[in-house]
């Protein structure tokens, strides 16, 4: 009741922002980086994981973790795009899981996530780090491999990853439970339902980026998401250009995509829409 009471008196005054809301940095004094995990798709050797510091500009550091895929030479390359909150730590179990799928796949800490420079987050620092990122990548990897490097977005990380599309477009494109843009998020989530008057400096636009990007785009989001509307993806789907794939989940809710599909369904979804696209 404190909480409503304060969110109302907030709105009456028009000064309450959604920022905080959308980033929610998780803080770490180590990385753990666990090889095991709960199932099999999500447990690797330790020798497959490799810590990586990349530099964003002359001072500021991303942390992240380079996996090597199960598949050597790899399926393609990814790089995975997390969402609002938590560290590498809690990005793991997926990168396992594509890793596990055959593809090599660097994720990392953006700045003021984790263990990497700690700034103010915004727009403009997230693509900054995701920039450095890429270019972290494609040095690895070799540029005759740059055909061969995925997005991969989830929550939040579907906006991150669609930002950087937009400017350094990947091979294959993937959102999971992406929203449509700050403004969508603000009147139509089912979780929030904040008012469109509430402030709110980002707007991670995906729904207008699509429309001038130019490469295969796989869109995946559960029916049973309160967090995050399903609908959110029908929109971006609707706006996106061909080739393009929207797969919507029964039962699915905002994080349990890949197990509700089951580790099957999911990896032939994955790798299938890869494959057709490289």
């Amino acid at each position: 009741m404190r909480a409503f009471l304060l969110l109302s008196s907030l709105a009456l005054t028009g000064c309450f922002s959604l920022d905080p809301f959308l980033y929610t940095p998780g803080k770490t004094e180590r990385y753990k980086l666990e090889p095991g995990g709960a199932t099999p798709e999500e447990t690797v050797t330790a020798d497959r994981i490799e810590p990586v510091a990349i530099a964003v500009g002359e001072q500021d550091i991303v942390q992240g973790a380079y996996l090597r895929g199960s598949e050597q030479p790899p399926r393609a390359y990814v790089i995975y795009f997390h969402g609002k909150g938590g560290t590498l730590d809690s990005s793991i179990g997926r990168a396992k899981r594509w890793s596990n799928m055959g593809f090599d796949v660097l994720f990392f800490d953006y700045r003021g996530w984790g263990l990497s420079t700690q700034v103010t987050p915004s727009e403009a620092t997230i693509l900054e780090d995701t920039r450095a990122v890429r270019a972290w990548m494609l040095a690895r990897i070799g540029s005759a491999n740059a055909d061969r490097l995925v997005y991969y977005g989830h929550s939040l990380g579907s906006a991150t990853s669609t930002q950087l599309a937009e400017q350094e477009p990947p091979a294959v494109l993937i959102l999971e439970s992406a929203f449509a843009s700050i403004r969508d998020f603000q009147t139509d989530s089912a979780g929030m339902d904040f008012p469109v008057g509430f402030i709110a400096d980002a707007k991670w636009p995906t729904v207008d980026r699509v429309k001038t990007i130019h490469v295969p785009i796989l869109l995946v989001h559960g029916l049973a998401d309160e967090f995050v509307r399903p609908e959110f993806s029908q929109k971006i789907y609707d706006n996106a250009n061909e080739p393009r794939q929207l797969e919507l989940v029964e039962k699915a809710m905002h994080g349990d995509i890949p197990e509700v599909m089951g580790p099957a369904n999911y990896t032939a979804l994955v790798q299938t829409f890869i494959a057709g696209h490289l």
